[in-house]
């Protein structure tokens, strides 16, 4: 399964950015501002209910078709610090999600195994090469035996290979 994140920040931004405005032209300490204030309190609560609903939608539906479940184990809070992509890795939710799966996991007699993420693209799934590209490079093309698949779909694979080692390696 694939899933898109819903990019519920970005989707209300205009109308953060309003109340924003609004909480900003307002006097400090004043009910109005106050009340300004409560309401963009609440918009962000809005948005943090719906990340995490989505979150808590999408962990059920992995758990309940499959039994393994492997994710990277990237250190978001490291990419965080990268600012052309920070505002979408919090507006994905990627470490919620990997902590609701793995509770609903534990309960359900499941496994979530966290891998580690380096050169899960550029490793080619079939043969085990490495191919050097870009992240503008969205085609996995390996020279050595032909294959050809997209980018995230190799990653995956090699994700789930890596996920499958561990558990054997671990037993």
């Amino acid at each position: 399964m694939f899933y898109y994140a819903p990019k519920y920040l970005r989707k209300s931004e205009r109308q953060l950015k309003k109340l924003q405005r609004i909480v900003s032209r307002r006097k400090k300490g004043s009910n109005r501002h106050k009340k300004a204030v409560a309401l963009l309190v609440k918009k962000h609560e809005y948005i943090a209910n719906q990340r995490r609903n989505n979150a808590h939608k999408v962990s059920r539906q992995l758990i309940n078709h499959y039994d393994l479940i492997a994710f990277e184990d990237l250190k978001i809070t490291n990419m965080m610090k990268n600012h052309h992509l920070a505002k979408s890795i919090v507006d994905s939710g990627w470490n919620q999600l990997v902590q609701f799966t793995t509770y609903k996991a534990e309960s359900a007699g499941k496994r979530v195994v966290l891998v580690d993420p380096q050169n899960t693209s550029q490793q080619c799934s079939n043969c085990g090469e490495t191919v050097k590209k870009t992240l503008a490079v969205r085609t996995h093309r390996c020279p050595s035996c032909g294959f050809e698949c997209d980018r995230d779909v190799n990653a995956a694979r090699n994700i789930l290979k890596r996920a499958v080692q561990q558990l054997q390696n671990g037993s």
